[in-house]
């Protein structure tokens, strides 16, 4: 579409995405101020540091509204740059980086720290997408599909391969799940996923089955009471959290579980956080946004006249959502734990650059969408 008749971004799609950030700052701030003071910082330190992942998020999400992706999926040359400097990064990781909780994520740069996997989430949806569409001409030939999508295959796995080895599994089964989105969406043949879901879902027993750590995660997601002061408190103390929330919550900062009794309340299970201290009406609230984003993702690639623009719209919208519904599984004791940050919200500046990252494409692609 020509760039004079380009609309406006979609305005609620925005409100509802920095709404949630505004939560997050919230409840980052309720849920850190006593590790913060307790690791002699200030009470904001934590607040400090995702504002300004916010700020730079922001600034990101400002440029790339204004960018148009279309041209992508025939010139290349910038996602292949960027997948380049990714790779090179994701192996910079677990050469240099330092190990925190077990895992290789994130590079040291100064005061601030840099986590490539987090940037890999949108580009593996501009990569998927494209190739999509550029072979949709082997989709209707069994002959031609499978080698076409074993070529994409072949172009993810490295970088998979690598987030695999930090280790970080969730992100790693979040990108596999969308690119298999994308891939259905794009109209590959459905025997495919006849062949590759199971071959798939045993590589990922196999990899929790070898795993120690894992295994464990699963065993203790069963029955965390068989060890609630190990593997499975955080899931107790979770349930614990949400439970003394009820309805309306015990109120803004008043919450006891982050003190201390549930670990990484400010990350992964800040909306345990949210369940006690705002109740079932500020969860719920929390997963209406959530809803809301994914609403008007499907509205802009149901609107939008771009194969390769409607593709992009979808996979950045499901790796919001899919994500968000991943780690509130974990805190609703629904799904084991995968070290998985909730969206806007959980503290970490770089899943929240991400994410406006995503939001900022997401907006590009309105301004794109038509009035059919």
């Amino acid at each position: 579409m020509a760039p004079d008749v380009r609309r406006p971004v979609d305005r609620l799609l925005a409100l509802f995405a920095l709404l949630l950030v505004a939560v997050g700052m919230v409840w980052i701030y309720s849920a850190s101020a006593i590790k913060a003071s307790q690791n002699h910082a200030a009470a904001t330190a934590f607040l400090t540091r995702q504002m300004v992942g916010g700020g730079i998020g922001l600034g990101l999400m400002l440029v790339l509204s204004q960018v148009d992706l279309a041209p992508l999926q025939d010139h290349r040359r910038p996602l292949q740059i960027a997948y380049g400097i990714l790779v090179i990064l994701l192996l910079a990781v677990l050469a240099f980086g330092p190990r925190i909780n077990g895992a290789h994520r994130w590079i040291r740069l100064g005061p601030l720290s840099l986590q490539p996997s987090e940037l890999f989430k949108p580009l593996s949806v501009l990569i998927a997408a494209g190739w999509m569409v550029r072979n949709r001409e082997a989709w209707s030939s069994r002959q031609d599909s499978l080698p076409k999508l074993l070529g994409l295959f072949g172009i993810l796995v490295v970088p998979l391969a690598l987030i695999l080895r930090e280790p970080d599994f969730g992100t790693t089964f979040l990108i596999v799940f969308v690119t298999l989105m994308v891939v259905f969406l794009g109209g590959a043949p459905k025997w495919i996923f006849a062949v590759a879901l199971p071959v798939l879902g045993a590589l990922g027993t196999a990899f929790v089955v070898l795993s120690p750590y894992r295994l464990a995660r699963i065993t203790s997601f069963l029955n965390p009471e068989a060890d609630p002061l190990g593997k499975g408190h955080q899931a107790l103390q979770s349930l614990v959290a949400v439970g003394n929330g009820g309805l309306l919550g015990v109120g803004l900062g008043a919450g006891k579980q982050k003190l201390f009794f549930l670990p990484e309340a400010h990350t992964d299970f800040i909306y345990a956080v949210i369940a006690e201290e705002a109740g079932l009406i500020g969860t719920t609230l929390v997963l209406a946004l959530f809803i809301a984003i994914l609403w008007r993702g499907y509205r802009i690639a149901r609107r939008v006249g771009d194969a390769y623009l409607k593709l992009c719209a979808m996979g950045f919208v499901l790796l919001l959502v899919v994500q968000a519904l991943m780690n509130m599984s974990v805190v609703l004791s629904l799904a084991p734990n995968k070290g998985i940050p909730l969206p806007f919200i959980s503290y970490g500046p770089n899943s929240l650059i991400a994410s406006l990252v995503c939001l900022g494409l997401l907006l590009s692609i309105s301004k794109e969408a038509g009035s059919a």
